[in-house]
């Protein structure tokens, strides 16, 4: 499979996750939209990593299935960390006491083997898509 030097549509993913920054720093402590910024910054810094590795090389069906699922997982960790930090960060931001709770912040730990998982797995089933459904020209 050969993997195309662009990702289609991914330009306009910068926008919108600065579009989502300026909401998250200035609406206070709101759970969905950290979850939001995280997992979207996540996309962004695994497609930059997958692009800088991928594009334009030829791979055969077990190494990109094998990729996808890497990449699917390493979103659904990102996801969780980043949104860990961003927690961290915006009760430091506003200097005024915690913004998430401590059950907020023991949920968000514990979703984290299932995102991976769950990641895992989707990145396993988007890989079979682009190979068999949708593949690149």
């Amino acid at each position: 499979m050969r993997i195309p030097d662009r990702i289609p549509r991914f330009r306009w993913l910068a926008p919108l996750w600065i579009v989502c920054a300026i909401f998250w720093v200035t609406i206070e402590g709101d759970l969905q939209l950290t979850l939001l910024f995280g997992v979207l910054t996540t996309i962004v810094i695994v497609g930059t990593i997958a692009r800088k590795f991928l594009a334009g090389r030829t791979l055969t069906l077990a190494v990109w299935l094998l990729a996808a699922a890497v990449m699917g997982a390493l979103l659904g960790l990102g996801s969780g960390l980043l949104t860990l930090l961003l927690m961290a960060v915006k009760t430091g931001l506003h200097a005024h006491g915690p913004e998430f709770s401590a059950m907020e912040v023991s949920w968000v730990l514990q979703q984290i083997p299932l995102w991976v998982v769950a990641g895992l797995v989707a990145g396993l089933g988007v890989g079979l898509l682009f190979k068999f459904v949708f593949p690149p020209n």
